[in-house]
């Protein structure tokens, strides 16, 4: 057995056959609509015909893509577990790791220098 594709004469026939049963459903369901009395019977039938053309042709297009995709969803780095509390006191903190407390002050702000005035210019 190989991994080639159907030729696509008969890929074209096995999706008009398909889309044929599923429209002669579909008549049957509206003409069941039409005849029987029965109050939820005939919503279902006239959900059943109003439905079912969106899925045939939704059935009958997934085989005309022939191309090959791959995945190519991103995929995040797997996570590791954090170090226990025991392993991280027997090593030295990184030099990035290291956290420094501190206080955050606001400092009074700078006295506006004054605006220079503007001199005349001589043209050359």
């Amino acid at each position: 057995m190989t991994s080639a594709a159907d030729p696509h004469t008969a890929d074209i026939s096995h999706r008009m056959k398909v889309y044929s049963a599923q429209m002669a459903v579909r008549i049957v369901c509206i003409i069941g609509a039409i005849l029987i009395d029965n109050i939820w019977v005939r919503v279902l039938l006239v959900l059943g015909a109003a439905l079912l053309p969106w899925f045939a042709v939704m059935l009958a297009n997934k085989g005309a893509d022939r191309s090959e995709r791959t995945g190519s969803a991103y995929r995040p780095p797997t996570l590791t577990e954090l170090p226990t509390t025991a392993e991280t006191r027997d090593r030295a903190p990184e030099p990035e790791a290291v956290v420094v407390d501190g206080e955050y002050t606001v400092h009074a702000p700078q006295r506006a220098l004054p605006v220079p005035r503007p001199t005349a210019s001589r043209r050359n």
